[in-house]
């Protein structure tokens, strides 16, 4: 917790000198608001000018994945394909040895933040996620190259299979270490799965797509900024954006994000362990009201995309989805949803070996 405060208040402090360098005067930012760290550890703070006419999105940055300099590189190639979806970057440089964007600011909540909160009506924010998905498959479709190279993708996928594996060995769930039971084969709610490490090297073999596609590179609802004057959207955090990436884990992002991020849960989840076996029991589900979201994505997704979903491409839909599953375990602690530690792993070993997604009795496996 002390670190955790001792961050926040560096962000917040060279967040302010940046803004006050930037500003020079002119007006005086206030600060109104803090978001957490994401994945990659950075922080955005909002400020408004004095005139309450300006929003400012101030992004620091320390030891990240992808420099921010980068990251601004990678956003302009996006501005070919969706220009009035991005904030204007204002200032790009160091305070203090720390990386830190300035850019412009339409809006203080999320997509995610207003769906959770139910702050504008269902049908409102099911129309802007409708117009997110069909703007970013549009890029997709729109910028096809051909062959993909793998070596040129944003996403490295083996790498990412490494990163998920070395997070999962660093972790515990419900007190047991995750390394004493990657080995071990899995019982969920009565029935045998291979071991989460048998899963992992499942969904490991993925064949390269025919082509590349131009994309946001983790497109999902925290990403899209709601703007203040309705239905605007901003896409942000563009750490992974560029050309050449993997259509098929775009789209598992874009489909797999809900169950991730919104799932609940019926009953508390269990663990036991025997020399041969682990056992997890739990019951989970997705509201019906968000299971509009992912059904929308795969609409459009037929329609934009539809001559590519074979069933191989689907399966390897499958397989990203799983590998988003166990991947998304690593960041729970930031999101206050440890919990949910067992549902996301057994999620991951019955689409990695099943294929689609059976959350909940009422079985929503869509790209079976």
């Amino acid at each position: 917790m002390e670190r955790e405060e001792k961050l926040t208040f560096d962000t917040v402090r060279i967040s302010t000198k940046a803004m006050n360098d930037f500003s020079r005067d002119n007006f005086s930012p206030e600060l109104v608001l803090i978001s957490p760290p994401g994945s990659s550890g950075a922080r955005v703070s909002i400020f408004k000018s004095s005139d309450e006419r300006s929003l400012y999105a101030v992004k620091c940055a320390r030891s990240t994945r992808i420099s921010l300099s980068d990251e601004v590189k990678r956003e302009g190639i996006l501005t070919q394909y969706i220009p009035e979806h991005l904030p204007k970057i204002l200032w790009v440089g160091k305070v203090e040895g720390l990386e830190t964007i300035i850019s412009e600011c339409s809006g203080l909540q999320t997509l995610h933040n207003l769906i959770m909160g139910s702050e504008l009506p269902h049908d409102q924010l099911l129309s802007i996620w409708g117009d997110v998905v069909a703007s970013l498959i549009t890029m997709w479709s729109d910028s096809k190259t051909f062959p993909f190279r793998e070596d040129l993708c944003p996403r490295i996928f083996s790498e990412r299979i490494k990163r998920i594996r070395n997070g999962l060995n660093q972790r515990s769930i419900l007190d047991t270490p995750l390394s004493d039971i990657l080995h071990k084969e899995v019982n969920i709610n009565g029935r045998d799965y291979p071991s989460i490490d048998d899963s992992l090297k499942n969904v490991s073999n993925i064949k390269n797509p025919q082509f590349g596609v131009t994309c946001h590179g983790d497109p999902q609802p925290s990403n899209i900024i709601v703007g203040r004057n309705f239905p605007d959207w901003y896409c942000v955090d563009w750490e992974w954006s560029g050309p050449n990436q993997d259509w098929r884990m775009m789209a598992s992002h874009l489909y797999g994000w809900w169950f991730t991020r919104c799932m609940v849960l019926k009953t508390e989840p269990k663990i036991q362990i025997s020399k041969e076996k682990v056992y997890f029991e739990y019951e989970s589900f997705l509201p019906d009201y968000l299971q509009d979201y992912p059904r929308k994505t795969l609409t459009i997704l037929n329609n934009i995309f539809g001559e590519n979903l074979n069933s191989d491409a689907k399966q390897d839909i499958n397989r990203y989805l799983a590998t988003l599953y166990f991947g998304d375990v690593r960041f729970l602690g930031i999101w206050n949803r440890e919990v949910f530690a067992i549902p996301l792993l057994s999620q991951g070993i019955i689409t990695a070996n099943e294929g689609g997604i059976n959350l909940s009795r009422n079985d929503l496996s869509f790209f079976i």
